[in-house]
């Protein structure tokens, strides 16, 4: 019997899905501008010191962002928060293409999401993890934050394949390069402002007591607060090391170490995408057999090995298969981190979770794209890929240390009904 994506009926079930449908509209846009965001901004001169802070500075945008909605996410519905977000991106993403201006793109980069860093970072994170929290039962939460995932991988995945247009324009239609990559990445533009319609229509289930009251919050006042912290902290290692080593910064080495086209680095990340698809779909039937914490940890020890092994590939061929098979372990975590974060806090709690999380997050993945700029500001070398995989391994084994005594109630209670249906079937050969 097949199941549906969450154990909802009514509005909240349409909440959920217009939820995913928006992730997967944006997930298309960040996948064209993974793909063409440093190629593009190397064609218009821009040196790569530069294309680093750039992108970097697009993440101080997101800490921004992120802690105007924490702090005064109360003042307003998330219904408005969320397309308010999507539409001031969809505007910095018309500002990327109409000028060359370091200093205006710096401006859009600010709101804008530039980075092209994935979709676990900015404002919008926080209203998805907390919105779905509110209409998934804890039973059916991972599977939900999985589906926001697929989505998210999927429209990365079209993203990516919609990138190739750019290769089609310079080919086929003989434009300049500038000129196709300008007319391409002009798409993520208009998707943002298309999810920012989506979100409309949403409904007051993704709401709580605390949204829409006109009231400012205070994150280090929650009962959880060190919990909260110190798992946010950790996460902000993870996020750092895997700032230095986004699609942006893939797609540059292979398109400038190996001399991949940009027609072939689409088709890669559309493949690894689809390995992603198929690790997040497959990520709540593993948490349900070994724990959410286990799932988050060692399918990542796995995915930073594969990395190293990325990093010093001697060849295209091996180089493009290792980045494939590593995408199959690479976003396992993602479901399973957020449901955990979400499982370990009160509901009252999780707005302040989510919004920890990616503020940590965040902060920390600021400075890595500017330090991967400057580490191939000489030459463009294996060694941010190899000093991220380090410092992934390090987060690794640091969180499962500090949280692997921290277990969601789902998992306790899980484990009381097993133990308990043990003993009865012991008693009942006994009796036998």
């Amino acid at each position: 019997m097949t199941e549906a994506p969450i154990t909802t009926v009514g509005r909240p079930r349409l909440d959920a899905f217009l939820v995913y449908g928006g992730r997967g509209v944006r997930a298309t846009g960040m996948g064209i501008l993974a793909v063409l965001i440093a190629i593009y901004l190397d064609a218009t001169g821009m040196s790569a010191p530069r294309i680093g802070f750039l992108l970097g500075f697009s993440l101080v945008g997101g800490v921004a962002l992120s802690s105007v909605v924490v702090v005064a996410g109360p003042a307003i519905s998330r219904r408005n928060w969320f397309a308010l977000m999507a539409l001031i991106t969809g505007i910095s993403g018309v500002l990327l293409v109409v000028t060359d201006n370091f200093w205006l793109l710096t401006i859009g980069s600010f709101f804008g999401a530039y980075a092209a860093s994935g979709m676990h970072h900015g404002p919008i994170v926080q209203l998805e993890q907390a919105g779905l929290a509110e209409v998934a039962t804890p039973e059916q939460r991972t599977k939900s934050f999985a589906y926001l995932s697929v989505f998210s991988s999927g429209g990365r995945a079209l993203g990516a394949l919609m990138a190739g247009l750019a290769t089609l324009l310079i080919s086929v239609f003989d434009m300049e390069p500038v000129d196709a990559y300008r007319t391409t990445i002009s798409l993520y533009a208009v998707l943002n402002i298309a999810a920012a319609a989506m979100y409309m229509g949403l409904s007051s289930a993704i709401e709580t007591g605390t949204i829409g009251g006109g009231r400012f919050s205070n994150p280090l006042r929650t009962k959880s607060r060190g919990r909260i912290l110190g798992i946010s902290g950790l996460f902000g290692i993870d996020s750092m090391a895997g700032g230095m080593v986004s699609d942006a910064f893939v797609s540059f080495w292979l398109f400038t170490h190996f001399g991949v086209n940009e027609g072939t680095i689409g088709a890669v990340l559309v493949i690894a995408q689809l390995w992603n698809l198929a690790s997040i779909w497959a990520a709540p039937y593993v948490a349900r057999r070994i724990g959410l914490l286990n799932t988050m940890v060692w399918t990542q020890i796995v995915a930073n090995f594969l990395l190293i092994a990325f990093a010093l590939s001697p060849n295209v061929p091996i180089a493009i298969a290792v980045f494939i098979i590593r995408e199959l372990f690479n976003e396992m975590d993602v479901p399973t981190r957020q449901s955990y974060v979400m499982a370990i806090v009160p509901p009252d709690e999780r707005v302040m979770m989510a919004g920890a999380n990616n503020l940590g997050r965040t902060t920390f993945r600021m400075p890595s794209t500017m330090f991967t700029g400057l580490l191939w500001s000489n030459s463009v070398t294996a060694a941010p890929f190899i000093i991220a995989a380090s410092a992934k391994l390090v987060y690794d084994v640091a969180v499962y240390a500090a949280f692997r005594g921290v277990r969601p109630p789902e998992e306790d209670l899980r484990d009381s009904v097993e133990s308990d249906d043990s003993v009865a079937e012991g008693s009942q050969d006994s009796d036998s």
